[in-house]
């Protein structure tokens, strides 16, 4: 199973303001299908689940969230502070993302569309994914 990847962005900055491109195949490492944006304020934890086959790259458009990622194993944490960083979260990590500062603006890139059955809300659920992953590659 791989784990997580910081994933950096190139930005452009020029008297007139700041650019940075995310382009599928390219910076991006998948086809993107699907963009949503999440904003919340310091304390607010988002997430909480992992993906059955969905991979996400979380970019932190504005302010500071912290993600914990976890594979099973071990939990590792990434601070995401500028729009020029990204995170790679390929299925069967959990992550939880934890708002540091108000109005903290996290964007997502999918692989995939919304699939609802792709989710894994529980821990037992995420342990057991995780298990049969193990007997399938046996």
């Amino acid at each position: 199973m791989s784990g997580e990847v910081p994933i950096i962005f190139r930005i452009y900055e020029d008297p007139n303001g700041v650019l940075c491109a995310y382009e599928s195949e390219k910076q991006v490492p998948f086809c993107i299908q699907r963009i949503f944006t999440v904003t919340a304020n310091a304390g607010d934890f988002r997430g909480n689940h992992a993906h059955r086959r969905c991979s996400q790259l979380l970019v932190c458009l504005a302010g500071k969230i912290l993600v914990n990622c976890n594979n099973g194993h071990e939990d590792k944490e990434y601070l995401l502070d500028n729009m020029g960083t990204g995170l790679l979260v390929p299925p069967g990590i959990w992550a939880q993302q934890n708002y540091l500062v108000n109005n903290s603006l996290l964007m997502v890139l999918c692989d995939r569309l919304y699939e609802a059955d792709d989710y894994i809300h529980s821990h037992s659920q995420f342990k057991s994914f995780l298990m049969q992953g193990i007997r399938e590659t046996l």
